[in-house]
């Protein structure tokens, strides 16, 4: 039986290899990128049907969990949407293992998405996504940035909550596509919900300027 299970999940990994494209992904500061707290941020796929595939760049923080004076279950509020979708998949705890494992200098993390400390000015890397359709999203978040309605009294650490962008790409797609404004996640990380309510929304919609992924 386990013989049988090891071939399968082989047979996936080759069959993932083939109907894999290569994408470059970039993501441009806006003009809160930095002003309060770095920003933490995660770029992952998801199939046609919303179900979450893989990880495909995530920030130390957010994937290690290590908050200054946070709980040990780190901040879920902080990328509620990705933390909800990836948080049964193994590639989480392999996130902060390899790390670790780098800083110890073990270059064979093992780890499948990249990670790194808060870029001072974007990001520009690359990736690979299913060749036959899917949908990319980013979730970004700044800690402690408050406004006249996301207040310390009422929204905690947070402040404004997280806000996510997305784009669904189409098998053998060519065109550059730009991810669009979804919405924002849960204030206090306990769903992984997708809210339209964005009227209070102001400097959280300047943390992030765009996200485009070319082929």
């Amino acid at each position: 039986m386990k013989k049988s299970i090891t071939i399968f999940a082989l047979m996936l990994l080759v069959s993932a290899a083939i109907f894999a494209r290569e994408v470059t992904i970039a993501v441009g500061a806006g003009e809160n990128w930095k002003s309060k707290m770095d920003p933490q941020f995660a770029v992952w796929v998801e199939d046609a049907d919303g179900n979450y595939i893989e990880t495909l760049y995530i920030t130390n923080k957010a994937s290690r969990k290590s908050w200054i004076f946070g709980p040990k279950e780190g901040r879920p509020e902080s990328l509620p949407v990705w933390y909800h979708a990836a948080k049964n998949n193994p590639a989480v705890e392999k996130a902060g293992a390899a790390e670790s494992a780098r800083a110890s200098g073990d270059s064979d993390a093992g780890i499948d998405a990249v990670t790194s400390a808060t870029p001072k000015g974007g990001v520009t890397f690359k990736a690979s996504i299913p060749d036959d359709g899917c949908v990319v999203k980013a979730e970004f978040n700044t800690s402690f940035d408050y406004n006249s309605f996301y207040t310390k009294k009422n929204s905690g650490v947070n402040g404004q909550p997280s806000v996510i962008y997305g784009a669904k790409i189409s098998a053998g797609q060519k065109e550059e596509a730009a991810l669009e404004f979804l919405g924002t996640g849960s204030l206090d990380g306990s769903d992984g919900k997708i809210s339209d309510e964005i009227i209070n929304l102001t400097t959280a919609r300047k943390i992030v300027k765009l996200v485009t992924i070319s082929f």
